[in-house]
């Protein structure tokens, strides 16, 4: 199943049981909120909730104080919170290093990557 907006796109498969959420284009914080939400709404029941999301084709329109909000609601959400969370990286541009720092600091479980292999298997080890 896809959920579709401007600007990302949310799909699960069925063989990993892994969710994909696709950024493009410009990504701020409503964005980002608005993805979560759908998320949320379609997958947050599962347990163990493990995400891939995909930085690599969008370009962050996130100041320092909204990536640290962000990220602390990752960590203090109470279905993400305890997701398993892979951000996946274009090789030349980390999008959101302030979310990652903020949200590692509350002890929530995400972690950049650059090469998809790796984040998949992180999520499923």
């Amino acid at each position: 199943m896809i959920h579709r907006a401007s600007n990302f796109h949310i799909s699960q498969n069925p063989a990993d049981r892994i969710v994909h959420v696709l950024f493009y284009g410009v990504v701020g914080l409503a964005e980002r909120l608005e993805a979560a939400a759908k998320l949320v709404a379609k997958f947050g029941h599962r347990a163990p909730l493990r995400v891939l999301v995909d930085l690599r084709f969008s370009r962050s329109d996130l100041p320092p104080a909204e990536q640290r909000e962000f990220g602390r609601f990752l960590a203090e959400h109470p279905i993400l919170g305890r997701a398993r969370l892979a951000v996946l990286h274009s090789f030349n541009n980390c999008a959101s290093p302030i979310v990652i720092s903020e949200a590692r600091a509350l002890g929530h479980d995400l972690r950049p990557f650059f090469i998809e292999a790796e984040a998949k298997a992180w999520l499923k080890g």
